[in-house]
């Protein structure tokens, strides 16, 4: 039931920002990509899906940790981290936004991944799942050689733990996430 004409103005829309990724694992880079997400989305929803592979190398973590540990890292974003074990790909979070009853969907992720996202998820528009407009937008530049959240990346942070350099782990990680947390995440990885 509709009380409001903005309800009315929502309904219609049916319009989904979201992203896609592996966060293995999660970093204050990954931080910012989901402030940038939220901030894009204004009003509208937005869903985080992380894949679930996982590997010894590049992917430390199972997908129900990755889950636990970006949940707790980006409590403002908990509730859009989305569980659902039959998405194992970003076409399936696509299909998934469908079943949903999203008629647009905006992803948002780094910027040297927005023509390869775009590329494909229109390629297959009208064939694998059926939305009005598609569009992909970078959530910023990246350069892997700053320091801070614009340098942090997933493999600084799998060779710190590898390394058994919690110091430097830990520099890759928000400041609100606890120490005891941290230390968990380490040793996950």
């Amino acid at each position: 039931m509709i009380n409001r004409f903005s309800q009315f103005l929502v309904e219609e829309e049916k319009i989904c920002f979201w992203t896609f990724g592996r966060m293995n694992p999660p970093t204050i880079g990954h931080e910012k990509l989901l402030d940038k997400l939220a901030s894009k989305a204004g009003k509208n929803t937005y869903r985080v899906f992380l894949s679930q592979s996982q590997d010894k190398k590049k992917n430390p973590l199972a997908y129900m940790d990755k889950i636990k540990f970006a949940r707790k890292m980006f409590p403002k974003h908990a509730r859009a981290i989305v569980i659902n074990k039959k998405v194992k790909t970003f076409i399936e979070a696509a299909q998934s936004l469908e079943k949903e009853g999203f008629k647009k969907i905006v992803m948002v992720v780094g910027s040297d991944r927005v023509a390869q996202f775009d590329t494909v998820l229109n390629k297959y528009n009208k064939k694998d799942y059926n939305f009005e407009s598609i569009q992909v937008v970078s959530a910023g530049e990246r350069d892997p050689d700053a320091d801070g959240a614009e340098g942090a990346s997933a493999t600084k942070q799998r060779e710190a733990a590898k390394a058994n350099n919690f110091a430097s782990f830990s520099q890759g990680l928000p400041k609100q996430f606890s120490n005891a947390d941290a230390k968990k995440l380490f040793n996950a990885i």
